[in-house]
């Protein structure tokens, strides 16, 4: 297909797609690069090689410099043009970032291996995400300091040696990611090896919003410069303390409005959950489905606000939201963990000051332990105060 044609095709599509101007002036000014840059070598016809060449021209020829904004915007063009000509379409869908992979063949082969195992074994991505992690860790580790050493010929000296260069802040973290490697490949001798390793855990006072925080972000959440699907899902966040990854999985379905509920199963449990639609965030989420969710090509609940409207990519889509609506509210991190995991603990804790039952707290949360619950009754200080013993006849001085 000649160069013009399907540049010219690009540029129909991204505007019957509905992207936003902006966008579509940026893709215009790439197709004006890349028509110069096949004219420079006389080319007319659109080639997945001198398609490769343009992306890798990422050098500004005014700085001379590598250029972020080339390598990305070229990039995408290019993968959208190969895509047309492969299938007949353009691919609008958002790539996620290539995790990180080991560097030796073998390694990798065991590496990806591992990661087919996860996807059979969990459906939340993030718990996928933490072990693959770990593998790439361990196989790293294995890599710099004992070559191609195959699995089978791991000993516990190897693995005392691994954890002994682990960091202190990430010892839990790895000797939860070794046992279930360990479990994979079925090597209950190093399992045995690290049983009597246990790592500190530290129970801290769990942070969460001041009530004059609360107001500011609800104060936001009622501008109108907010846009109406931010508002009802932070609304939803702070009521059901629903996890990220969770909330964008829901779907136009998990809403019953006859009897005012919402459900969902916890990918990370299983469990399957129903609450209360409560009138605030019910009417949050009414509004923003007939007033801005766009005419979206699927069933999700949130969608990307512009072309294309997908499905969110991640749980980094709900932190960014989070993360810009209390920034505009005003409420400092102060070693707070931020995104929808504070929404969360304000959730339980809010849960605890009214009384709610531990255990049906664990069962909004997903929490298959109620005593990991637990944790948030420290968040309601009045209790607490109630916990205090009196000195009663403790003597003020002390007589030597």
């Amino acid at each position: 297909m000649d160069i013009d044609t399907v540049c010219k095709e690009l540029i129909s599509a991204l505007e019957d797609a509905g992207y936003n101007t902006s966008t579509v002036f940026n893709y215009q000014g790439a197709v004006r690069r890349f028509k110069a840059f096949c004219q420079e070598r006389n080319v007319a016809e659109y080639s997945c090689d001198v398609g490769a060449l343009y992306a890798n021209a990422v050098i500004s020829p005014k700085t001379g410099k590598f250029s972020k904004e080339r390598y990305h915007l070229q990039g995408r063009f290019i993968r959208l043009i190969d895509s047309y000509i492969n299938t007949g379409k353009f691919d609008f869908t958002v790539t996620s970032r290539t995790r990180l992979q080991p560097d030796s063949a073998y390694h990798r082969s065991v590496y990806h291996e591992f990661c087919v195992y996860l996807k059979s074994e969990y459906d939340n991505e993030n718990t996928q995400h933490f072990y693959d992690y770990g593998m790439y860790s361990f196989l790293t580790f294995l890599e710099n300091n004992y070559s191609t050493l195959h699995m089978e010929d791991l000993t516990a000296p190897i693995v005392l040696d691994y954890i002994k260069n682990t960091k202190p802040a990430r010892l839990r973290e790895v000797l939860c990611e070794i046992r279930k490697i360990f479990r994979y490949l079925n090597r209950n001798d190093l399992l045995q090896s690290v049983a009597g390793i246990h790592a500190p855990r530290y129970n801290r006072i769990i942070p969460v919003l001041e009530s004059n925080e609360q107001e500011r972000i609800k104060a936001v959440t009622e501008d109108n410069r907010t846009p109406l699907r931010d508002t009802a899902m932070i609304l939803l966040g702070l009521s059901t303390g629903i996890r990220a990854c969770d909330i964008i999985n829901l779907r136009l379905s998990d809403i019953d409005w006859r009897n005012d509920t919402i459900s969902w199963k916890q990918s990370k449990t299983g469990n399957l959950v129903c609450v209360p639609l409560t009138p605030s965030v019910g009417n949050a989420i009414a509004r923003y489905l007939v007033e801005q969710r766009p005419d979206a090509p699927n069933d999700y609940l949130f969608v990307r606000l512009l072309a294309p409207f997908d499905q969110l990519s991640c749980h980094s889509s709900c932190y960014a939201m989070v993360r810009r609506i209390l920034e505009k509210a005003a409420v400092a991190k102060d070693g707070r963990i931020l995104g929808m995991h504070m929404l969360r603990h304000n959730a339980a804790s809010t849960m605890v000051r009214n009384e709610v039952p531990i255990e049906t707290i664990a069962a909004i949360l997903g929490h298959s332990d109620p005593n990991t619950t637990g944790i948030y009754i420290t968040t309601d200080q009045e209790k607490l105060k109630e916990c205090v013993l009196p000195f009663g006849s403790i003597a003020k001085e002390v007589i030597p």
